[in-house]
């Protein structure tokens, strides 16, 4: 009951604050991916490297990186949140930005019924996941739907634990549970995936402290051959 209560009014502080600050997306160089210019780095290299159709980003939140998507990449950006006073807060901020699809809804059902889309699921799609919140981890079940569905995409996945730089922050999701391989790592070997972390050590990420860590997951093989030719990621091998 606690912890319902301290994140209902974490949304609430939020939500007020964009409010006051900005009420209306305006795009910029600190606004989406917690407002890391590393990150941004990559995914601008990502870009180049596929032919994606669409974005599909889970947990909308404010609506701050689906603004940044959508500008930045020119792509449709669908956009799922659970939380239905950030799903209005969000569709308030992106109303002039067109594009922008957004949807009141759990993260699995949005992508399922996404999947049923031929003209979805038949293309390069990047996805964004970052609707992990308090206890609820839908992480896995994203994977799953995803690499089941899909054959050709991109996933970045956000407050992920990057081995090697304790310096990045991560999610739990339980006092015994970390957002990292582990988690995903029967996934991983089950659908032939391959991870990829940043080489920018956390130190020189652009906010401070413990910037937000995260992984790419793709294809294995030809499809992932992309991504090792981008300096700023190394590939992870998955014991």
């Amino acid at each position: 009951m606690l912890k319902k209560i301290k994140d209902r009014l974490t949304d609430l502080e939020t939500a007020v604050s964009v409010l006051v600050n900005s009420p209306t997306y305006q795009y910029g160089e600190g606004g989406g991916f917690n407002g890391l210019a590393g990150r941004k780095r990559i995914f601008e290299e990502v870009l180049k490297k596929y032919q994606f159709s669409c974005i599909i980003e889970t947990g909308t939140h404010n609506g701050e990186t689906a603004g940044y998507l959508s500008v930045r990449s020119q792509l449709p950006v669908y956009s799922s949140e659970i939380n239905k006073n950030m799903y209005s807060l969000a569709r308030m901020r992106l109303k002039n930005i067109s594009g922008i699809y957004l949807y009141h809804s759990d993260s699995r059902e949005f992508i399922k019924e996404l999947s049923n889309n031929p003209e979805i699921v038949l293309s390069e799609v990047f996805f964004y996941l970052d609707a992990h919140w308090g206890n609820d981890c839908p992480l896995v079940e994203e994977i799953e739907q995803i690499a089941s569905r899909w054959e050709k995409f991109v996933i970045m996945v956000d407050d992920f634990q990057v081995p090697g730089d304790d310096g990045y922050g991560y999610d739990r999701y339980s006092a015994f549970q970390k957002m990292n391989i582990s988690l995903i790592r029967s996934t991983i070997k089950k659908h032939k995936l391959v991870a990829f972390f940043p080489t920018i050590p956390s130190a020189e990420e652009s906010v401070q402290p413990k910037p937000r860590g995260f992984v790419i997951l793709t294809r294995d093989h030809e499809y992932a051959d992309s991504l090792e030719t981008i300096s700023l990621l190394r590939r992870h091998q998955v014991k």
